[in-house]
């Protein structure tokens, strides 16, 4: 996993702009001290070497004295600040170095590494502008491995991802079984103690290159917001109105302060691609998936684009309907107005997405537009297992039109699958009771070849690498064409 610091503070890489960075910094474990003096460390890394060695030219330094938040109210030993960076320049590769001052030395704690957005998508002579996607993070047997075969790419100066969408998942805090209720305190630190175990092994990814975090149902509960259902991981939620309340109230605070989630937050590269990526569950209620005026964003979004669109959620659009116990976005009305808007707008649309534990690329004309839906499914970054393990799952090719439900003044298309991520089953590996996908994520390459815009999307293994490159493998017979999008 490169070269490795053990200090255990955290420095996670957020959102960039064309001149900024948003940094997240400090200790989700309660053992390690907030250090009272401290600085960042902002270098220019503008050459091949430079980046190789993981050094550059110093272009800000920012001191810092003891200016600490909580990231739970109730807990004062774990703690964070954040820093957003400017006067950067666009599309170029920094460090970020967290150092503290003791005994008159710096020392330093932690080191991140990303890029800034570039002001247009490159043409085909350049290195295309590439974003990662994962999601459904389950810590049991990962080892690190998904953390080393992601800065294996990142460290590749041809395949390195410039950002990374982590749709949903990156946590399963599902309560369980035990002496409960907890108190808030208690319940804090359960959600706190879950983080660090997550980020302990995803800290090779969330400190190369910038992040934007979507949470899916396991941030919370199994389905979230609801409770349907015999789950016994959903046991003890119903034992207790006030403390299932006490629970959602820790688990939404580490969804705002840790993982840095608002509804809806918008980028663009320039006149080229736009992207929206849109929270679809902390606002989930009876009413729709996310509020009324969310929504209201995300429409006016999708009719407004002047190019391509690049939508991240954490769950797929093309999906059939859910249940009582394990609802799907097709469940509420705001599924209907978003086809009806992709129907009705002037662009391609691309969904990033997660949740569904398979890898799937797919294509669909939607409705009586020439407007092409093309979704790209990557899940699991790492399997759940043991007795969770009766959810993995494989890939869903339904032979049935888009959407697959009766919309009014949409009519119904035949759905191209253009790949799917392999599986695996062993019946002498009794970690996993059921045939499962591959653990992997995805790389998606957006560049101009001429005046059109097109897209490559890849698949990387999680734990299979090359001992030959020191790169992950590709996911076998995933070779889709570039995708030109209009």
């Amino acid at each position: 996993m490169g070269k490795r610091l053990t200090s255990g503070y955290t420095l996670v890489i957020h959102e960039v702009t064309q001149s900024s960075v948003k940094l997240w910094l400090g200790a989700l474990a309660p053992s390690l001290a907030k250090p009272h003096n401290w600085r960042l460390v902002i270098k220019k890394s503008d050459s091949a070497k430079m980046r190789a060695n993981e050094d550059g030219v110093i272009i800000q330094t920012l001191d810092r004295g003891n200016i600490w938040q909580r990231p739970f109210d109730k807990l004062n030993k774990r703690f964070y600040n954040i820093e957003l960076v400017t006067d950067l320049e666009p599309d170029t590769y920094y460090i970020a170095e967290f150092h503290s001052r003791t005994n008159q030395q710096w020392k330093l704690l932690e080191k991140a590494f990303f890029t800034t957005l570039p002001n247009r998508l490159p043409g085909t002579t350049k290195k295309p502008f590439t974003v990662g996607i994962g999601s459904c993070f389950y810590t049991e047997h990962d080892g690190g491995s998904a953390g080393q075969a992601f800065e294996a790419l990142y460290k590749h100066e041809a395949l390195r991802p410039d950002l990374k969408f982590l749709a949903g998942d990156q946590v399963y805090l599902d309560i369980g079984l035990g002496w409960y209720p907890l108190d808030a305190e208690d319940c804090q630190d359960r959600v706190a103690d879950g983080y660090v175990d997550s980020w302990k092994y995803l800290r090779s990814i969330l400190r190369r290159g910038g992040t934007w975090f979507l949470p899916d149902d396991h941030e919370f509960w199994n389905d979230y917001p609801y409770l349907e259902g015999f789950n016994p991981y959903l046991l003890t939620l119903k034992l207790s109105d006030d403390f299932r309340e006490r629970w959602k109230d820790a688990t939404k605070q580490a969804v705002k302060i840790i993982q840095q989630v608002e509804p809806l937050r918008f980028f663009s590269i320039g006149d080229d691609l736009s992207f929206c990526i849109a929270d679809l569950r902390s606002e989930r209620s009876n009413q729709g998936f996310h509020s009324a005026q969310s929504q209201q964003q995300l429409l006016a979004w999708i009719t407004n684009l002047q190019s391509p669109g690049v939508l991240v959620i954490p769950q797929p659009l093309i999906s059939a309907s859910g249940g009582s116990e394990d609802k799907n976005l097709p469940d509420w009305e705001q599924y209907n107005e978003i086809i009806l808007a992709i129907q009705n707008g002037n662009h391609d649309i691309v969904v990033l997405t997660g949740d569904v534990h398979y890898g799937r690329v797919s294509q669909v004309v939607v409705g009586n537009s020439s407007n092409k839906l093309t979704e790209i499914i990557t899940s699991p970054i790492s399997n759940l297992s043991e007795m969770a393990g009766i959810a993995t799952s494989t890939p869903k090719l339904p032979n049935r039109r888009f959407p697959f439900i009766s919309i009014n003044g949409v009519e119904k298309n035949k759905v191209t699958y253009l790949g799917k991520v392999t599986t695996e089953g062993k019946w002498w590996d009794i970690r996993y009771p059921v045939k499962r996908t591959h653990e992997h994520f995805m790389t998606v390459e957006f560049y101009k070849d001429k005046k059109q815009t097109k897209m490559k999307v890849h698949a990387w293994h999680a734990r299979e690498m090359i001992k030959s490159t020191g790169l992950p493998k590709k996911i076998k017979g995933f070779n889709i064409k570039p995708i030109t999008l209009v």
